[in-house]
């Protein structure tokens, strides 16, 4: 049962972090009236695990998993760090990861200290690495015996939570149906999860344009509520 706790204690919304501060390019994309109701809040909520995080944060934390099965050296780490940032395009989407990885390392460290994931943060810290949170939350998880679809089923559970939350605050949808888009979308994320290890890694970093385009945009937004 440990393990179960400590995903759920991790994954809980509530766990301080500062994600509520990010809404991704889902502010410009509400603000230019793309996403004004539940039917195009669904969509875009289905479109982002699917065609984003699929390609992106969630292949990040296989990847690292699968470093840390392996149990690759530092050096490799660092590629994939410099990888991931080379990969997100859009400045406040990497300073997100950045700044959700040292909240979440700083965090879970005062909780139970996990030796990689505090030479993880030295080396962020340090400048030596940016740090993205995909790469935090997959050292912390495998060292407290949380099984890989465990982790990633949690992962895609926790984005699709933020953006539920997002839209039923800047949309705004109703409570109500923003439970009815986390509950109807719970297949799609069981879906991903089986695809994920099948994922051709030549894929990795697959962008959504269109968000990318967003999250820039968001950028020099006259008005903001979201960090991102």
């Amino acid at each position: 049962m440990q393990p179960l706790l400590t995903l759920l204690q991790i994954n809980d919304s509530m766990f301080p972090i500062g994600g509520f501060t990010q809404s991704y390019g889902l502010e410009s994309y509400v603000s230019q009236g793309i996403v004004k109701d539940t039917p195009s809040a669904t969509v875009y909520a289905r479109d982002m695990l699917a065609h984003s995080i699929y390609y992106n944060d969630a292949a990040f934390l296989q990847m690292a998993w699968r470093l840390l099965e392996a149990k690759k050296p530092a050096r490799e780490f660092q590629k994939l760090d410099e990888l991931i940032t080379a990969l997100k395009a859009p400045s406040e989407i990497r300073m997100a990861s950045k700044k959700l990885a040292i909240r979440f390392l700083k965090l879970t460290q005062t909780l139970h200290p996990v030796k990689r994931c505090s030479n993880y943060l030295v080396k962020v810290q340090e400048g030596k690495l940016h740090g993205h949170y995909a790469v935090a939350f997959a050292m912390y998880a495998h060292a407290h015996g949380i099984t890989l679809k465990e982790a990633l089923m949690a992962f895609y559970y926790n984005t699709l939570n933020g953006i539920v939350t997002n839209c039923a605050k800047l949309v705004p949808i109703s409570q109500n149906d923003a439970q009815k888009i986390l509950f109807n979308l719970q297949a799609t994320i069981s879906q991903l999860v089986e695809q994920q290890e099948d994922l051709d890694e030549s894929l990795v970093g697959l962008c959504c344009i269109g968000q990318e385009i967003r999250c820039m945009q968001h950028e020099k937004q006259y008005s903001r509520l979201y960090i991102s």
